[in-house]
């Protein structure tokens, strides 16, 4: 299996499958990145095996069989050694960038290998087009961290044969990942399309002056979003009733921000090099203190989701 990447995501990819038994390559031509890899991989499973949903010897074996390299074409085409039943791509959201690597994969592994793409929502049905078996190309778009959180989108282009879809989702599934399969290749896919029209209307909302960033992330961390970790919003409908969702539906949608460009909040902010936590301000201020603080909170919760099944 080859993984082409070993930034955040391209280092959980290779965890999850790692873990699975598998032997993973993973491509790096960045050599800070690449010798950042295997610290970053074994950090994280030290932290699986803290709290007992890895063994020492499993997360041992894992790292083990996560090798790297710059050289893509020795990666995916091992000469004399087993071609790769998968690769997943897992470099930064540049399409030019993604099509190029996907015709050189394409021209150096057989037709039988599954290629896929961790792309967050552009078209697999562009990115498929530059090879010769669009048949056996789909998304595989993980979330990040990847080695934490289950889902993973299987995404249809289309010239995606059902066999892919098939293939691809029990390879995820018997690695311990939730597969689901999008079957238009749209942007954004599911969980992207979701999330931005939560932060267009919370942008919306501190833009006008109804709260400040921090009451609105407030309002879904400690709100509605702790029933969203373990029950959907259409069956929040459900239980609440048709009828009242309807009647809600009819004085409220009309009101919410439905504005086809991005927030002039948001514009501004980027302007003004606000970048969030790459500049240390965004809508909130960061420091390495709130960051590290920020981001062990997640991922606790994260791992208590793990440990609850």
């Amino acid at each position: 299996m080859v993984v082409i990447g070993a930034g955040l995501m391209g280092v959980g990819i290779s965890q999850v499958f790692a873990l699975a038994g598998h032997e993973v390559r993973v491509v790096e031509i960045d050599a800070a990145c690449r010798a950042r890899a295997v610290p970053r991989l074994t950090e994280q499973l030290e932290t699986l095996v803290e709290h007992g949903l890895v063994d020492a010897r499993g997360a041992a074996a894992a790292i083990e069989r996560v090798s790297l390299t710059d050289d893509l074409a020795a990666a995916v085409d091992p000469g004399e050694g087993e071609p790769p039943l998968l690769v997943i791509e897992a470099v930064s959201e540049n399409l030019a960038l993604k099509r190029r690597l996907f015709a050189a994969v394409d021209r150096r592994t057989p037709p039988s290998t599954l290629l896929c793409s961790n792309t967050s929502g552009l078209s697999i049905t562009a990115i498929a087009a530059e090879t010769s078996r669009p048949e056996r190309v789909c998304g595989a778009h993980f979330w990040n961290p990847p080695h934490l959180i289950p889902l993973v989108e299987v995404v249809k282009g289309e010239g995606t044969a059902e066999s892919t879809l098939r293939a691809t989702s029990a390879l995820l599934r018997a690695a311990g990942k939730v597969p689901v399969v999008v079957r238009r290749d749209i942007p954004g896919f599911i969980g992207n399309r979701l999330l931005h029209a939560l932060q267009r209307e919370a942008m919306s909302l501190v833009a006008n002056g109804v709260a400040s960033a921090e009451d609105v992330d407030l309002v879904v961390t400690q709100g509605f979003g702790r029933r969203l970790g373990v029950i959907g919003p259409l069956a929040v409908c459900d239980l609440a009733g048709l009828d009242l969702v309807l009647e809600v539906d009819n004085y409220l949608l009309r009101d919410l921000e439905s504005s086809p460009a991005p927030s002039p909040l948001l514009v501004e902010l980027v302007a003004q090099g606000h970048l969030g936590v790459k500049s240390g301000r965004g809508f909130l201020l960061w420091d390495e203190e709130t960051v590290r603080a920020a981001v062990a909170k997640r991922d606790a919760a994260l791992i208590r989701a793990l440990e609850a099944g």
